[in-house]
């Protein structure tokens, strides 16, 4: 006999383990009523513009952060009327090309999905207390101020 456990996937979430939208989407039921979904990952990026980035490093206070996302989730759960949301957030070193943001959005139609997952996204980068250090192929590092 072969048992299969699902094990819960967090709404909200911030560590050093990425979860990933896939575990996400075979763990979550979507309802019925839902007619749309919008996954936001941020990938770590190395631009012309920002200089040569081989690795951000993210740290937190993790509590406060948890505290901050989940207001987030039920603020945008209340003005858009979508069903639900899940929030991730990446601690520790992230490669450039690696994820290390999530933002998945369960609603009933594409408008009030798309404007949830935008506000989330927004509002984490504003008011969550996650900072972010920018690491050059040099060695040196850049401490980036936030939204």
């Amino acid at each position: 006999m072969v048992y299969i456990f699902k094990v819960m996937v967090p709404n909200v979430y911030i560590g050093v383990e990425w979860i990933g939208a896939e575990r996400i989407l075979s763990h979550y039921s979507v309802p019925q009523d839902c007619g749309a979904s919008v996954i936001f990952l941020g990938i770590a990026r190395s631009a012309p513009e920002d200089g040569d980035v081989k690795e951000l490093h993210y740290e937190a206070f993790p509590e406060m952060a948890i505290k901050v996302m989940q207001e987030i989730r039920e603020e945008a759960i209340k003005l858009f009327s979508v069903k639900e949301i899940f929030i991730h957030h990446r601690l520790g070193v992230v490669k450039v090309g690696e994820p290390s943001f999530l933002v998945c959005v369960f609603g009933g139609h594409r408008d009030e999905t798309f404007k949830a997952c935008r506000y989330v996204v927004d509002e984490v980068k504003k008011r969550a207390p996650i900072w972010k250090k920018e690491v050059f192929s040099d060695g040196r590092g850049q401490w980036v101020l936030g939204a």
